[in-house]
């Protein structure tokens, strides 16, 4: 393992043997040597060189990473090296990327449960890091950076979409129909406003069906999340099934949208992530495949695989740019089978929990959106897509800790799963800190918490 991971760990840009400022774009680009190691090339060295075209490090903005999990550690991996100040907020004190080296953690409010404080603690901080590029990490930082757009924006500089393309993408209905007209393929689709609109939903989308927020945060306020049961999205299987799930969450918001089940393992789950500057060109990407995730139908990744899927490419430019699209964007989609399309499935407006998977390839879209944020020119470059792997350590092990215990895990399935080059959600040879907190300080304590409950219970 130390081996693949050290591998690993050579494409990240290193000031002691990467230094940043080698390629025009600084992103790496990589190649497999025989034995298996990454290698990384300088790239296009007769173009004029980056550090005549960047301003000078002490005149480069500091960044701002809201929240220090799985993305915002990555965010500070791979801003490593460019002398770049990185501060990162959290409200959790548990937080694992609070104890890494990459950055200065601070504590601060909650973008969800106190956006209005949290507000003031950035004004407070535009004296001293005026300029800043703030890079949200949960979609309740992008609606808390679009809500106070035109304060911030005064002092920082946001990544996120501009206002107009964002509520496209929020609105899961308004996504949908602009896929539509850029013919990107969707599964059928109906926005439900009433109960009365229940009886379209088997001629227009079918059963089983998937049941969503029209707009994520919808369920996420305050004790909504409770109320629709702790669920982003479910199955239901026939129209008394909806009918009874429709009782409960209108409660919540009488909008829902339904949609078609497309059948499939996660690994029928494909995506291209990336950063897009002007008129839709991704200034850098690479596409992706889910292997694992937890729940199976409905749950974030806990194994990720880079792939090469060329074929994501021109759909997805289409539809960034029928969406006027700038910035950060994962954009998912799921294998149909039964038309051998790949439907979209959502759209991710900031960076997401895997996204250092592309460092694997040589791509770095961190760097590439603070470029783009902060003036700095860089070439739009296309390496091809590396096979390497992603995994959130904890949240894989929980997997199969549970999945052992109900005997769902095919072991052997797993092994294969967890085979080749690999990056881990929070460890890191070069900043092993948050793992060890995240292990001896949450995992553990928290799996012994839940052993001791259920024998308590008997």
């Amino acid at each position: 393992m130390n081996e693949t991971w050290m591998n690993m760990e050579a494409v990240q840009t290193n000031p002691d043997t990467s230094p940043p400022d080698r390629s025009s774009s600084g992103l790496a680009f990589s190649s497999v040597s025989a034995g298996g190691a990454v290698q990384t090339d300088a790239v296009d060295p007769g173009e004029q060189s980056a550090q005549q075209r960047k301003p000078a490090q002490e005149e480069r903005p500091p960044v701002i990473i809201l929240n220090l999990f799985y993305t915002g550690l990555g965010i500070a991996h791979n801003l490593r090296g460019y002398g770049l100040r990185v501060i990162g907020l959290s409200a959790d004190r548990q937080a694992h990327g609070r104890f890494s080296r990459f950055c200065e953690a601070r504590h601060s409010p909650n973008s969800q449960e106190n956006p209005a404080e949290l507000k003031n603690y950035l004004l407070g901080l535009a004296g001293e890091l005026q300029g800043a590029i703030i890079f949200p990490t949960r979609d309740a930082d992008v609606l808390f950076l679009d809500h106070y757009r035109e304060e911030l924006e005064q002092h920082f500089r946001l990544s996120i979409p501009p206002r107009d393309c964002l509520l496209k993408v929020v609105d899961k209905g308004r996504l949908v129909e602009t896929a539509v007209g850029a013919s990107v393929p969707v599964p059928r689709t109906l926005v439900v406003t009433t109960r009365e609109d229940i009886v379209r939903v088997g001629d227009a989308v079918g059963y089983p069906c998937v049941v969503k927020p029209v707009r994520s945060a919808d369920w996420r306020g305050g004790e909504n999340w409770d109320k629709v049961g702790g669920r982003k999205a479910f199955l239901v299987q026939n129209v008394v099934e909806l009918e009874t799930e429709y009782a409960q969450i209108a409660s919540v918001t009488p909008e829902m949208l339904i949609q078609e089940w497309i059948p499939g393992r996660p690994d029928q789950i494909v995506i291209l992530g990336g950063y897009v500057g002007e008129e839709g060109e991704p200034l850098a990407y690479f596409t992706a495949r889910k292997l694992i995730q937890s729940p199976e139908d409905f749950g974030t990744g806990c194994i990720v695989e880079s792939v090469d899927l060329p074929e994501l490419l021109e759909p997805t430019i289409r539809l960034w740019r029928a969406l006027k699209y700038r910035g950060m964007a994962e954009v998912e989609y799921k294998r149909d089978a039964r038309t051998d399309e790949s439907k979209l499935i959502e759209i991710n407006t900031r960076h997401w929990d895997w996204h250092r998977l592309g460092m694997a390839s040589g791509v770095n879209v961190s760097w590439a959106a603070y470029c783009d944020l902060a003036g700095i020119s860089i070439s739009k470059k296309n390496p091809p897509t590396l096979p390497a792997k992603w995994i959130a350590e904890d949240a894989t092990l929980l997997y199969l800790l549970r999945g052992v215990y109900h005997r769902e895990v095919r072991l052997r399935s797993l092994k294969k799963d967890l085979s080749g080059r690999r990056l881990y959600g929070i460890f890191a040879w070069s900043d092993p800190l948050p793992f060890i907190y995240n292990l001896f300080g949450v995992f553990l304590p928290g799996i012994f918490r839940q052993v001791w409950s259920k024998l308590r219970a008997g």
